[in-house]
């Protein structure tokens, strides 16, 4: 994670920028096959700029922050759907009333 520039920011700044650092750990993360903590960075970047956008009278920053936290879900949702799912998994098979399968 970078430093957060230096001049005095506003707490609306300091978020944005937080936002921003949380969607490119995210995509760093994301190349390196690390997608559950992928995954959690963009949901909490997307989270962060759906608070912004709450709070936002113009229009073009409220389009700007709806925009990016709906590609922040997006990305999050992909990277859900293409991890491995737990019933995947190899193990003991047993039938639905918990006796094992007939061989």
């Amino acid at each position: 994670m970078q430093a957060a520039p230096k001049p005095p920011m506003t707490r609306t700044q300091k978020l944005r920028w937080y936002a921003g650092q949380l969607m490119t750990d995210g995509a760093a993360d994301e190349k390196v096959g690390s997608t559950e903590s992928a995954t959690s960075k963009y949901l909490q970047a997307a989270e962060i700029l759906l608070l912004l956008a709450k709070v936002e009278e113009n229009y073009t920053a409220w389009k700007y922050y709806t925009d990016n936290a709906a590609q922040c879900q997006q990305r999050a949702k992909r990277l859900i759907a293409l991890a491995p799912k737990e019933d995947d998994a190899p193990g003991p098979t047993t039938s639905p009333a918990g006796t094992a399968p007939p061989s």
